[in-house]
């Protein structure tokens, strides 16, 4: 009887794993194709010379300023070897070297200039590397059509709800993290950002007039707030999942056409899937694939050591959006803790800046503009961002001094504007950003938002 019993738990453990696999292969195949997508629209709207190959200067993140692009042809390869990897991924065709190795690349790619950086793209990075440790192959893949010839391909990796469960979860705390970020006053108590974004879009046919009213933009700010605060639990179970779903896929749908941000809200309408059922997830694609299938066992071992990695990574993710608490002021003003802590769209900000140099030996002063040396996109992005504007100072004093000049001291005159509110200086003028050194301690030499 004992042993009828065991048989009984394990026999339906397997067929439980067995349909987890589809809900794998159904994400490894949307992300894939989600991949593709993008980086073939990265490489057909030519961002790659625009991006990494006329700058002169990039814009690294602290502690990688070791990873440079790689010089031309090389480093359009790079993104030729992503559309590849993305195709093994949809495939299913060896995986494992697949993923690790887009894993990889895209990540290096993101880490070469800040001015660049996106959400989504942050998102991509974390999604790789979790999917690196998940049997994503199991079902619906090349790798399992070829097991008899190749048994490499598939890793001996067992399969339990909390693998697929994190795939849900780091899905989910986009939304959750996004929902925290808007519980700031500029959001809930004046509408802002969203009623200069709104009033952008008054040439509308129907809906342009409604767009301007003030009513309009408070409603859609709250409803925005509460929405991403519970859309990953309302997705988590079966009565409030349809209903939701449909949310998103309205909510997203508007933010592409109204504020067009790229590839994030496709990315967020078809990753959310995640949440649906596996037979779900099978239906689907028994309508375009046949399906094929391995056996997958369950190791308690292999879970417990799974869990444990899973938890260390859920955690570090839990805490990077609050760090930002431990510098005063206003984060949208001083950007210390912005990055990586899901802020979407938070903040309208625009800014003057304009450097002065001074030779120490000689006492001669002269005025710089960021766009004599940087791009269009990087002098932009650069004129409103504290950490990169320092790290141009010091390139400008290392450039000078090898070009003969010497040492100088450089000062910068920005004045930046907040969602709407009017210029003020946000780097104090005074300061030689020279003595000054990137690190997380709080820079002082960033004037408080009034």
């Amino acid at each position: 009887m004992t042993e009828i019993k065991w048989l009984s738990a394990v026999s339906f453990r397997q067929s439980t794993s067995t349909n987890i696999g589809s809900s794998f292969a159904f994400f490894r195949i949307v992300f894939g194709l989600l991949l593709l997508v993008a980086e073939l629209r990265f490489i057909l709207k030519g961002w790659i010379t625009d991006f990494y190959v006329q700058p002169q200067f990039f814009f690294t993140f602290y502690g990688f300023d070791w990873v440079r692009p790689l010089p031309e042809p090389y480093i359009y390869w790079v993104f030729y070897g992503l559309v590849f990897l993305s195709i093994l991924i949809t495939t299913g065709l060896f995986y494992r070297f697949a993923i690790v190795a887009f894993f990889i690349l895209f990540t290096y790619v993101e880490l070469l200039d800040k001015s660049v950086y996106l959400n989504h793209y942050y998102q991509v990075s974390l999604l790789a590397f979790l999917m690196c440790f998940l049997p994503m192959n199991h079902h619906f893949s090349l790798d399992n059509r070829l097991k008899k010839y190749l048994s490499f391909l598939l890793s001996n990796t067992y399969t339990q709800n909390c693998m697929l469960w994190a795939l849900r979860v780091q899905v989910g705390m986009v939304y959750f993290f996004g929902g925290i970020a808007k519980l700031r006053y500029d959001w809930l108590f004046t509408a802002q950002p969203l009623r200069i974004w709104l009033s952008a879009n008054e040439h509308l046919p129907i809906v342009g007039h409604l767009l301007t009213e003030k009513w309009v933009a408070f409603t859609l700010s709250w409803l925005a707030m509460m929405f991403d605060l519970s859309a990953p639990f309302l997705l988590s179970f079966r009565k409030t999942r349809l209903p939701i779903y449909i949310v998103i896929v309205i909510f997203h749908l508007l933010t592409h056409f109204l504020f067009y941000i790229g590839m994030f809200p496709w990315m967020m309408i078809f990753t959310a899937l995640i949440f649906f059922p596996s037979d779900f997830h099978e239906r689907i694609l028994s309508i375009f694939i046949r399906k094929s299938q391995s056996t997958i066992q369950v190791s308690d071992n292999q879970t417990h050591y799974f869990g444990k990695l899973i938890m260390l990574f859920f955690l570090i993710q839990c805490l990077i959006p609050f760090r930002s608490y431990l510098y005063q002021g206003n984060v949208l003003w001083h950007e210390q803790g912005f990055r990586f802590s899901w802020n979407i769209m938070l903040m309208e900000k625009n800014a003057s800046l304009e450097y002065h140099i001074k030779i120490k030996k000689t006492g001669e002063e002269f005025s710089v503009k960021p766009n004599d040396f940087l791009t269009k996109i990087q002098a932009r992005q650069m004129s409103f961002q504290p950490d990169m504007i320092l790290q141009f100072a010091h390139y400008l004093h290392q450039y000078y001094l090898e070009n003969g000049i010497g040492e100088t001291e450089v000062r910068a005159e920005c004045y930046a504007s907040l969602n709407g509110r009017g210029s003020q200086l946000l780097i104090n003028p005074n300061i030689d950003l020279v003595k000054e050194k990137e690190g997380f301690y709080p820079k002082t030499w960033v004037n408080q938002l009034n």
